[in-house]
């Protein structure tokens, strides 16, 4: 039987994820012409693909979630209803975080110089941590403590660290290769569009970082009626993140024919392979 402690919690709940969505809104309407203006010369390609994953997944899941956990008992009178819901809702979830992760991959690809040695080891790794994240989130595995009661509201399971725990771990790798590379590649350099990509990734992936330990913290040690605090706010996030690298790096880009400096995303440094035309922002 819930508490009041437990009411007050899940009502906590509910407006985070609420508040997420209107993030998200308020984002869009602010970036909607750098949008527009980003996507009016460019070819379908894998970054097109990957933007629109990030960009347009989280307004089916975010508000799925916030609606989910508005309407939870009374919108449902049936366990499957909501269980189907709830399923739709985290699929949603996961596109767009991958779109988002995808986009962080490629640009750390780009800042490693379209590296093929690199896409070598990256892409089985993420495909790997992608395989985990959602075995582990579908099957979870029990840690003795009791499972979340098979009624309609927004509670997750003590096992949801699991797959935040391996994208904390992907993106502490993709942070430490950008690190690693601006320091032995890039210290000594000074173009815009370098910069752009060095501070707008790191930027990125600390406040992502961050979220997933938070979302890790509030899992494991707050009362379970807390799990899902930040479910909504951590896909949106992703996304907001997400296509500010692009627009930012878009505009970093615009002025890199008027650098005199002796680098620039032209030199060989940042050749583009074919088959990846929406990189050339």
């Amino acid at each position: 039987m819930a508490t009041v402690a437990d009411a007050l919690a899940l009502q906590t709940v509910k407006y985070t994820n609420v508040a997420a969505v209107g993030l998200l809104v308020f984002d869009y309407c602010i970036t909607f012409g750098d949008e527009v203006r980003w996507t009016l010369r460019r070819s379908w390609g894998v970054p097109a693909v990957m933007f629109i994953l990030s960009r347009y997944a989280p307004f089916i899941g975010a508000p799925m979630t916030a609606y989910y956990g508005v309407k939870s008992q009374i919108f449902y009178p049936e366990l499957t209803q909501c269980t189907t819901f709830n399923d739709i809702s985290n699929g949603a979830h996961f596109i767009g975080i991958i779109g988002s992760e995808g986009l962080m991959l490629l640009r750390t690809y780009i800042f490693w110089g379209c590296s093929r040695k690199f896409l070598a080891v990256m892409l089985p790794f993420s495909l790997v941590a992608i395989i985990v994240a959602v075995v582990v989130d579908t099957q979870p595995i029990s840690f003795g403590t009791p499972r979340v009661s098979q009624s309609c509201i927004l509670e997750g399971p003590r096992a949801s660290t699991l797959p935040y725990g391996v994208l904390l771990l992907y993106e502490l790798v993709l942070m430490a290769l950008t690190i690693f590379k601006r320091y032995r590649k890039y210290q000594n350099l000074h173009s815009s569009a370098v910069k752009a990509l060095y501070r707008d990734g790191v930027l990125y992936m600390i406040c992502i970082t961050l979220i997933s330990i938070a979302n890790i913290v509030v899992i494991a040690a707050l009362p379970m009626a807390y799990s899902e605090l930040l479910n909504t706010p951590q896909i949106v996030i992703h996304s907001v993140l997400a296509s500010r690298i692009l627009f930012n790096l878009q505009d970093a880009t615009e002025n890199r024919r008027q650098e005199t400096n002796h680098f620039s995303l032209s030199s060989p440094y940042f050749d583009l392979p074919s088959g990846i035309e929406g990189v050339n922002v």
